[in-house]
């Protein structure tokens, strides 16, 4: 080939692609499966911001929970330190009555 028609072939090639490099025309197949996979990125979107509240909602339920059962330990743990100091009382006074009944035993044993 002679110079002049490779510098023709390279300038209608050049011409070629600045010209399809502005091209804003899609085939309508194309352009389908565009909006079908636009509408699919959508619907993920809005099911990943539910699943993303529904996680917080998890968690916060969770430390909730979490307070609530430390707050319920700290009552039981209370509660068995005041059966056991009422335990220890009613041993005390019944030790007491035991001592003053025989006393009063001793005595009526002693009157007769």
């Amino acid at each position: 080939m002679s110079d002049k028609a490779r510098v023709v072939g390279a300038i209608a090639l050049a011409g070629c692609l600045i010209g399809l490099h502005g091209c804003d025309w899609w085939p309508p197949a194309l352009q389908q499966q565009i909006g079908e996979l636009q509408t699919k990125v959508t619907t993920a979107e809005a099911e990943k911001s539910a699943l993303l509240k529904k996680i917080a909602d998890v968690s916060q339920a969770t430390e909730e929970c979490k307070a609530q059962s430390d707050q319920m330990a700290k009552a039981q743990s209370d509660l068995k330190a005041r059966v056991d100091q009422l335990q220890a009382a009613l041993a005390d006074a019944q030790a007491k009555v035991k001592s003053q009944g025989k006393a009063v035993k001793s005595k009526s044993k002693s009157k007769k």
